[in-house]
């Protein structure tokens, strides 16, 4: 829905009419409403919003990640895969993103698979830990980076 007036749509749904307006009580009924049904629409449309923490969340799980560098670590997919079984809605391209900033911080970094599953095309891309000291800040909250 381009161009939507949400506060048009905020006062037929709470029932005013233009003269309501004139009420600021009622001016800021409407306000509020209109917010809501913005922030609403916003967030069916692109869905839930992830953070670098959640993202740092799953990628510990992954014993390939840290802990053990003999094994893969994850690919995007396959963290945008278990977020999304924590019921969190998320695209693959919002969890690259971070990912992406992350590894242009050299926090993490990413190689191709050596064995592939005789597929066609590139073998997949993996994620593993560089910087565990700052991982772990990202993990806990304390820093967000942007990139570079």
């Amino acid at each position: 829905m381009a161009n939507v007036n949400y506060r048009t749509l905020a006062l037929s749904d709470l029932g005013f009419t233009i003269a309501d307006l004139r009420d600021p009580n009622c001016r800021a009924m409407v306000t509020a409403r209109a917010a809501e049904l913005k922030a609403e629409a916003t967030r069916t449309q692109s869905g839930d919003r992830i953070t670098q923490s959640k993202v740092c969340e799953i990628l510990a799980i992954f014993p390939g990640f840290v802990s053990d560098p003999s094994m893969y670590g994850p690919t995007t997919s396959e963290v945008a895969d278990t977020l999304r079984a924590t019921e969190i809605d998320c695209k693959n391209n919002a969890v690259a993103q971070h990912l992406h900033k992350m590894r242009g911080s050299g926090i993490i970094d990413s190689a191709r698979k050596l064995e592939t599953n005789g597929g066609r095309g590139a073998p997949p891309v993996f994620w593993f830990c560089v910087d565990e000291k700052r991982f772990n800040q990202i993990l806990n909250g304390s820093l967000v980076v942007n990139g570079e």
